[in-house]
């Protein structure tokens, strides 16, 4: 007598999406906050330096511009605690360990992203006619990187600035797109609201790559640090390029 043959247990549902404690008025509170702040550093800044007859430069390893930089980046970290992180906590915006398999991605994943990136910036380039990063001029003016103003740019672009970014793209705005789009389009439009938000023209197809490879991070390991170290590593290796062909 043969035994019956148990039913396949049902797969267990999907889990809902996560439901956050900010919402898009949030978001906006953050960009107003983060507009007013470079607007008053700028005016203070110029204050200081026209009164003490100094220069403002026009890269970013200039000391006036420099602090505008680092205070910018600072009043994101600033709104998104104001207005998201103090009411629903650091861990619902993403700042939560990781597994570590999604630390051992962030090296190939920087391999994809350099080869699509070197593909789409040479397709950029013979439809406009050549491509020259302007992010290069403002980050050190054409000219050579000292060891001080390599440190200092590796402490802001590598550092403050990979945080702040996925803070706020990946910590605060993903979530939201996540709860009404779904994962595949929330990927594809956190990407493109990235790339936009740069506004430079001519490196958003190369940004929408990287927010892609950020985005995707951010969605499998339900953590922004492995999009930290992703864009930390890739803005890094770029200061340091810099700084040996310069």
């Amino acid at each position: 007598m043969e035994e019956p043959v148990a039913a396949p247990l049902p797969e267990p549902p999907r889990p809902a999406p996560e439901a956050v404690g900010w919402g898009w008025h949030a978001v906006t509170s953050t960009l107003v906050l983060t507009v007013v702040a470079t607007l008053a550093l700028g005016l203070i800044v110029r204050g200081i330096v026209d009164a003490l007859g100094f220069t403002t430069g026009n890269a970013l390893v200039s000391p006036a511009l420099y602090s505008i930089g680092v205070g910018v980046y600072l009043s994101v970290i600033a709104g998104v605690y104001l207005f998201a992180a103090r009411r629903s906590g650091w861990a619902a915006l993403g700042l939560r360990a990781a597994h570590w398999s999604s630390y051992i991605l962030v090296l190939p994943l920087f391999i994809i992203e350099a080869f699509a990136l070197a593909v789409v910036n040479t397709l950029v380039g013979r439809l406009v006619g050549g491509f020259e990063n302007p992010q290069i001029d403002a980050l050190t003016g054409g000219q050579t990187i000292s060891g001080a103003n390599l440190l200092m740019l590796l402490v802001l672009v590598a550092g403050l600035v990979p945080f702040a970014e996925e803070l706020f793209f990946r910590g605060m705005l993903y979530p939201l797109l996540r709860n009404r789009l779904g994962g595949i389009l929330a990927i594809i439009l956190n990407a493109a609201i990235f790339a936009v938000a740069h506004f430079i023209p001519l490196l958003m197809p190369g940004l929408f790559v990287v927010g892609l490879c950020l985005a995707f991070l951010r969605e499998r390991s339900d953590s922004i640090w492995p999009s930290v170290c992703l864009h930390a590593l890739q803005n890094g290796l770029v200061i340091i390029s810099l700084s040996l062909t310069l």
